[in-house]
């Protein structure tokens, strides 16, 4: 067996991995990497005619934004997924198609590309087994705790098992039941992601009760809150979390939340949780539907807005926060990590703004709060503990964080032999 990957590796980002067992390939997800200049692709991926197989874990444009380049290359095989990420991911690749064409930016595929990945995708169900066509691979797909629809997948191929876990968080959240992969056992190959494998999360009512007491504050203060935030499974946790506001505060929802959150109370999933709490609120919550209201709303006082994107590197977000940074009784209320050069990482760490290409400083408060949906430093180790696999394999990271998982499985799993992979390195197992 050979593991190849294409991208992923000692970074976070385009997500993609070629697993080669007897004459067949299958990839694990088909993502993209955002940069100042454009997506970066996964690299060194050739000859897509013979993949057998891609498996998705989730909807996360990270782990499903290559899709339609795949489709473009001549992709001929199906394409698993959960029901309820391919709902997400089709309303994630036309959004970013449509973004890209705004944007003057040529894509690595044609329109037509995007009905394709849907004509290939097959839904699998959590915790039934499955066979590839070929029958030389069963596998499994199991809640990965990260976002709605999203799962770990467990495959047994040469007399082995092989878990990817994908973005995983083995930890309560408001809105999603935790994964229960670190119960699993017999597992030989372990591929898991470390983007948190430096440092533990902090507690996390803690960051839920400190960002409503920051609301308290700002509407206290005479002032209004802005949350950026995610469209997928964050912006429905912080819609979950707001129902500890008096009922007579004003809230906004703007941007794909409001699809989204439609999908998410629409679906059967069974391991969202609290979805009578996020149908009230998403009653409760005020929808922006013309973008000329925005302007309006920004100036009012006593309100939340909660709005896509998470970073504020787009989306209406960006019409609420050009007015309310100016305002020194405003709060703006990170919920998420923050990518270096992003807007939301500047505003955090030098209360800077950059919009129209001028950038300003800052007179809100600014905020950050921890609502990770991914594993944290102690997870990743218990997880890797009891399952003690044969060969434990580190990605989706940066090297600060790889490195602390590689050192930590060193010093305490004697028996596993652990590899942290570069893009393009070939892993072979026999």
């Amino acid at each position: 067996m050979k593991i190849i990957f294409h991208g992923g590796a000692q970074e976070v980002g385009k997500s993609c991995i070629e697993i080669q067992s007897k004459g067949k390939k299958y990839l694990l997800d088909a993502g993209v990497k955002f940069t100042s200049y454009g997506n970066e692709y996964p690299k060194a991926l050739d000859d897509i005619f013979h993949v057998d197989a891609v498996f998705l874990s989730h909807a996360h444009m990270d782990h499903s934004g290559a899709l339609p380049m795949l489709e473009h290359k001549q992709l001929n095989c199906p394409i698993y997924m959960t029901e309820l990420t391919w709902r997400t991911t089709n309303s994630l690749l036309q959004d970013s198609y449509h973004l890209e064409q705004l944007k003057h930016i040529h894509p690595a595929y044609a329109q037509r590309d995007l009905g394709k990945v849907g004509n290939d995708v097959k839904f699998i169900q959590y915790d039934k087994e499955y066979k590839t066509p070929d029958g030389n691979v069963r596998f499994q797909f199991i809640n990965a705790g990260h976002i709605p629809g999203s799962a770990s997948i467990l495959m047994e191929l040469e007399g082995k098992n092989l878990l990817y876990t994908g973005d995983i968080n083995t930890e309560e959240t408001l809105l999603m039941i935790p994964s229960i992969a670190d119960k699993l056992q017999d597992i030989d190959i372990l591929i898991t992601e470390n983007t948190y494998g430096e440092r533990p999360h902090p507690d996390r009512s803690n960051s839920e009760e400190c960002l409503i007491k920051s609301i308290h504050t700002c509407l206290d203060g005479g002032g209004s809150a802005l949350i950026p935030v995610f469209s997928v499974g964050r912006s429905q946790e912080i819609l979950i979390l707001l129902q500890k506001l008096d009922n007579e505060i004003p809230i906004y929802l703007d941007g794909m939340p409001r699809k989204l959150t439609e999908k998410y109370l629409q679906s059967n999933d069974p391991y969202i949780k609290n979805k009578e709490i996020l149908s009230n609120m998403f009653k409760r919550a005020y929808k922006i539907k013309n973008p000329k209201e925005r302007d309006v709303i920004a100036k009012k006082r006593g309100i939340v807005i909660v709005s896509s994107s998470g970073m504020l590197q787009g989306g209406p977000v960006m019409s609420y926060a050009e007015h309310m940074i100016h305002n020194k009784d405003d709060f703006v209320l990170l919920t998420g990590f923050q990518a270096m050069g992003t807007n939301g990482r500047h505003l955090f760490e030098d209360h800077t703004f950059r919009s129209h290409h001028q950038t300003v400083n800052a007179k809100a408060h600014i905020r950050k709060f921890d609502f990770s949906a991914h594993y944290g430093k102690d997870s990743i180790h218990s997880l890797a503990k009891r399952i003690n696999p044969k060969h434990l394999i580190l990605q989706h990271g940066d090297l600060d964080a790889l490195e602390a998982s590689k050192h930590f499985a060193e010093e305490e799993l004697k028996s596993t032999k652990t590899y942290m992979p570069a893009i393009g390195d070939v892993i072979e197992i026999n």
